[in-house]
């Protein structure tokens, strides 16, 4: 993750600085694939409404994508990770609520993403946050510890 957020950021190659954007936003550059995957699945969802059968389709493709992300965790923020499956959950829920007429699925799926917001914002921080304002700190000390002499870190999470 480090390594490749440091290559990324010392890069002279014009690409590589036109998609930093985008392959910092995955906890590994091969993880991009990620991002054509999501956009497949939109496709799919919009393709399957004109089907006679496509609230089973909505479910399938749903719940499909929201156990892939679940899986394969391949945002470098674990709480985009955990909101993405979780709103693909809850899209598999919804259709379930149209079909039947259940009002108030339809509506608890509509919070629930929100909810979940609201629980991460109590401690917006993770670990790969917390390393890279680490690896951040010691660049600014590595003249000293190149020299032997001892430096001391001050870096806590973030909490609320």
């Amino acid at each position: 993750m480090l390594t490749e957020q440091i290559m990324l950021q010392e890069t002279q190659d014009r690409w590589l600085i036109g998609s930093r954007p985008l392959l910092s936003k995955y906890a590994l550059c091969q993880d991009v694939w990620m991002d054509v995957a999501m956009k497949l699945f939109a496709v799919a969802l919009v393709s399957c409404v004109s089907m006679a059968d496509a609230w089973k389709w909505a479910i399938a493709f749903s719940l499909g994508m929201a156990v892939l992300v679940a899986t394969c965790q391949p945002y470098m923020e674990p709480q985009v990770t955990q909101l993405q499956s979780l709103s693909c959950f809850c899209l598999a829920l919804a259709s379930v609520a149209f079909v039947y007429d259940w009002d108030w699925l339809a509506r608890l799926t509509l919070v629930t993403p929100m909810l979940l917001m609201l629980w991460q914002v109590r401690c917006p921080d993770c670990t790969e946050a917390l390393a890279e304002r680490l690896f951040q700190e010691l660049q600014s000390e590595l003249p000293k510890l190149q020299r032997g002499e001892h430096c001391e870190l001050l870096v806590q999470q973030i909490r609320f």
